[in-house]
């Protein structure tokens, strides 16, 4: 019916039967002209006396038979198919055409008549019935809402955190089918930051596709896959993917509406289906929609009516909007939305007209851009909880150009996603309550002038500003003065395997480091990387043991352990959707069934293991895979990469080792051995400085004791080892942690 149409689709439905009448009108106006021509009657029998004479009409006209218009016997019914007989008052009888009859048209009017009061009587009678259909669903439903205690029996309530929120607008608004995304809740631990949904109850009855399992009433089975992560995720059980974080969810969420619903809904990935593919660690945006924005929620649900300021997240976004739009394809759409041809800034800057100029402050209409995308739904879904937690008229006051944005988003799917959010937590629920205008009046809302989420995440190194790291040989010459006196030794040990656990001519090429499509000159020095490593593990491992290859990129090292450890589980960790979907290719090509994949973050990993091994794991990703060693009481087998991009986490922060913590080094000069530890280069080169070269080979070393002495505290055994083959990486130092001093 159209009153469930949206007004958008009403509007255009209304609008082509407005032009469709038209047409007719001006078809049958044609039409009529040419019938309204003047007539050459033919009167049979050569005769025209009723021209010259007074005439009767003796027979009225009346449609010639078939025969007649077929053999054209008679003249007059060759035009019109219609005949009359006259009698002229000197008696003679003739016959002419004529234009109508009036007994036909009467016929066919009347007719007309009896069919349109059917339609009518019929179309009354089902706008009658249809119209009390509502009006009863409408008042069981009021009485539902008024009666006390009453309970929707066709709904669901559930509380979940405010990531489960998101993922279940974005299900729902992208219209993702039940048969090929199965839903499950699982019960956790309660927060005070959880929001009440609704789901139908319907779909948690008999046999149905999409299971929404009571997380007051069900202890999950902690072996199921998609529960090894950081929830929430996804588990994709025919390709062995577990697919955790936020945006990672919403990306799968997204390319699954694209497969199977509505492939032009492909600019929601972006350019090239780049939108939020970069991990939060490595991207402005995705940490922005994955980690602060739902920060910022989560205070704002916990703001007390006597806090004094606002999260800073909101001004950040707001100081966003102003920026002037950037984009990859930059002179592509402003030939597209101003109808130019140019293909630089200095032809842009020759257009004549005003109106000609491409306007990047205007034309920053969404969240990343011109265009609307993932990034955009996400944020519209947690700034909706903002909104109710503020009050549309203050966040207008406050925030007018997030408002602005806001508006863009719900008028660009006429409602939809609005809809859809107050469908899954509805407003009469109450929630989230509304802070008091007297309380809002008070807070305090910081604006920064420039602030852009296109900009690189220079805080990512906690290195700004004035704490940029400058240092030179004298200062570097102290510091390792002071490390001297830290009773402790410092140092690695030559590899001491003679020969390898295994024979390359064995494995097969997609195991291999050529099945990587490396390049001819790194596939010798991958080689000998791998085998120092897969050495130490075959040595640890069992049968049945659970191998995690962390930050393991397009699958060297895992796939080399899967392959030779078919009694083995092992897990490839990636965040990188490109890398991870290379090694995905290996796998199926060997046919491998003790792989699992999981993209997600270092941080959402939580499932059980018992070894853990990582090469070239770049900078603080090292020590937080021995964190989650050392968490699993694991063994660990690790090759440190990118020393100088250390930096203090939350969960991890440095000198390591209480020894290194209780020493005369200040955390600066700690980082700056670490930087120093990066001015490695092969040895061979002519233009490698040695001296510095052999420094930095010390500073790994002194990093790697600090990292050694934290799993010792912990009750570890540490081989500080360096790679077989010592030039095949400048990077060549390895820890191997065994937990409780052996097997």
């Amino acid at each position: 019916m159209i009153e469930n149409l949206s007004k958008k689709r009403m509007v255009f439905g209304i609008s082509c039967l407005i032009l469709l009448t038209i047409v007719v009108l001006i078809i049958e106006s044609k039409w009529m002209k040419a019938g309204s021509r003047r007539q050459e009657f033919v009167i049979e029998n050569n005769s025209t006396c009723w021209q010259r004479e007074t005439y009767e009409v003796i027979k009225d006209c009346h449609p010639c038979t078939a025969f007649e218009i077929a053999s054209k016997s008679q003249g007059v019914c060759v035009h019109t198919h219609n005949k009359e007989v006259l009698k002229c008052i000197g008696g003679e009888i003739v016959t002419r055409s004529c234009d109508r009859v009036a007994w036909l048209d009467e016929r066919h009017y009347w007719s007309f008549q009896i069919s349109l009061s059917i339609v009518g009587t019929l179309s009354a009678a089902i706008s009658f019935l249809r119209q009390k259909t509502l009006n009863r669903r409408t008042m069981l439903k009021i009485q539902r809402e008024l009666a006390p205690g009453s309970v929707d029996d066709s709904l669901h309530h559930l509380d979940v955190p405010l990531e489960t929120f998101v993922v279940l607008a974005l299900y729902r608004y992208l219209e993702i089918n039940p048969s090929n995304v199965v839903v499950h809740f699982v019960q956790c631990k309660a927060t005070s930051n959880v929001l009440r949904v609704v789901v139908p109850r319907s779909t948690i009855r008999g046999d149905q596709s999409v299971n929404f399992i009571d997380a007051t009433n069900t202890v999950p089975n902690d072996e199921h896959p998609a529960l090894f992560c950081q929830l929430p995720s996804i588990s994709i059980e025919r390709i062995n993917t577990i697919v955790s974080g936020l945006c990672g969810v919403c990306r799968r969420l997204t390319k699954e509406h694209i497969a199977t619903v509505s492939a032009t809904s492909e600019g929601l990935l972006g350019f090239k289906g780049n939108t939020l593919v970069a991990p939060a660690d490595a991207s402005l945006w995705t940490k922005f929609c994955e980690v602060d924005i739902i920060r910022c929620v989560e205070d704002l649900l916990t703001l007390e009516p006597v806090a004094s300021s606002l999260p800073h997240e909101l001004g950040q976004f707001e100081s966003h909007l102003l920026q002037p739009l950037k984009s990859h394809n930059i002179y592509k759409l402003i030939n597209l939305v101003n109808n130019v041809r140019i293909s630089s800034d200095e032809e842009h800057q020759k257009l004549v007209g005003v109106d000609q100029r491409f306007d990047f402050h205007a034309n920053h209409k969404f969240a990343e851009g011109y265009e609307k995308t993932l990034a955009d739904l996400i944020l519209f879904i947690c700034f909706d909880v903002i909104e109710r937690r503020l009050s549309k008229d203050f966040f207008r006051k406050k925030f007018p150009n997030t408002m602005e944005w806001l508006e863009r988003v719900d008028k660009d799917d006429d409602g939809q996603l609005k809809r859809v959010c107050n469908e899954v937590m509805p407003h009469r629920d109450g929630q989230p309550s509304p802070l008091p205008w007297s309380s809002l009046a008070e807070l305090q809302i910081t604006i920064p002038k420039e602030f852009s989420l296109y900009k690189s995440d220079t805080k990512k190194l906690n290195l700004k500003g004035d704490q940029i790291l400058t240092t030179n040989q004298a200062e570097v010459v102290d510091i390792l003065r002071k490390v001297s006196r830290i009773p402790t030794d410092i140092g690695s040990t030559e590899n001491d395997w003679e020969a390898n656990l295994f024979s390359w001519d064995t494995v097969p090429m997609d195991a291999r480091p050529e099945g990587g499509k490396l390049p001819p000159a790194r596939i010798l020095r991958k080689r000998h990387q791998l085998e120092s490593l897969v050495n130490e593990v075959m040595q640890l491992a069992n049968d049945g043991s659970i191998i995690v290859d962390f930050c393991s990129g397009t699958g060297h090292l895992g796939i080399l352990l899967a392959y030779l450890l078919p009694g083995c589980k092992i897990y490839l960790l990636e965040n990188k959707e490109e890398s991870q979907q290379r090694a995905m290719e290996r796998v199926e090509r060997l046919a491998l069934r003790n792989v699992v994949f999981f993209q997600c973050n270092l941080d959402y990993f939580t499932a059980r293991f018992d070894i853990g091994v990582s090469l070239h794991a770049c900078g603080v990703a090292t020590d937080i895979v021995l964190e989650k060693c050392f968490a699993q009481r694991a063994h660990f087998v690790s090759c440190p990469c990118c020393y100088g991009k250390l930096y203090n986490l939350e969960q991890v922060t440095y000198p390591r080792s209480s020894l290194f913590q209780r020493s005369e080094l200040l955390l600066r000069e700690y980082f700056c051995i670490a930087h120093c530890a990066d001015q490695t280069h092969d040895l061979a080169s002519d233009r490698t400085n040695v001296a510095k070269a052999h420094q930095g080979f010390y500073c790994m070393d002194v990093i790697d004791r600090d990292r050694a002495l934290r799993a010792e505290e912990l009750g570890y055994v540490v081989l500080r080892k360096r790679l077989k083959d010592e030039t095949c990486t400048p990077k060549n130092r390895l820890l191997v942690g065994i937990y409780g001093g052996g097997i």
